[in-house]
């Protein structure tokens, strides 16, 4: 007896797939081929193609972006929210996230979706920037953000290198203007 997949192994299946092999590996074929089940699992939970895509992007805008921000935003007081939001985004799937980002860089929709999840992540910082009093919060939140996505792709990173970056920012923000 064949054992039934959800949504969410199918997305899982999905995101293994890009992580490892890269968009090009989000086929029908490849995809029951690593779930072990046939084409009409498949049909069943998402009709076509072009809405398992849709679904992959709205699982990764909410376990990436939504999430983090919420685990954050448990906390009332700034200085604690911004270091649970760089826990919970130290623990990210940062190869994932390349993957993704690399998706968007040859697919107009997933482009879109990387833009708008760039602009919540940046809203979020500036924010919290904002609630912590710093005099630049837009800057501030730019400089963080771009230091954030340029980390993921200079592998492997120098040693001390996210504590010098993290230094540098706190500086930053004490001595910016």
């Amino acid at each position: 007896m064949a054992v039934r997949k959800s949504r969410q192994d199918w997305t899982d299946a999905g995101m293994d797939l890009l992580r490892k092999e890269g968009q090009q590996a989000l086929t029908i074929e490849r995809l029951t081929q690593q779930l072990g089940v046939t084409k009409g699992s498949f049909y069943h939970h998402f009709g076509n193609l072009a809405n398992y895509r849709q679904a992959l992007l709205e699982w990764w805008e909410d376990a990436f972006t939504h999430e983090p921000i919420r685990v954050a935003w448990q906390e009332d007081d700034p200085p604690v929210r911004a270091q649970r939001l760089s826990r919970a985004v130290r623990d990210l799937d940062h190869p994932l996230e390349i993957a993704l980002r690399a998706w968007g860089l040859r697919d107009p929709e997933v482009a879109r979706t990387v833009a708008k999840v760039d602009r919540q992540r940046l809203e979020c910082l500036t924010g919290l920037h904002h609630d912590q009093g710093h005099s630049q919060p837009e800057l501030l939140a730019y400089l963080e953000y771009t230091a954030f996505v340029g980390a993921q792709l200079v592998k492997p990173a120098p040693e001390g290198a996210a504590r010098a970056l993290q230094r540098a920012l706190d500086l930053w923000r004490k001595h910016g203007t």
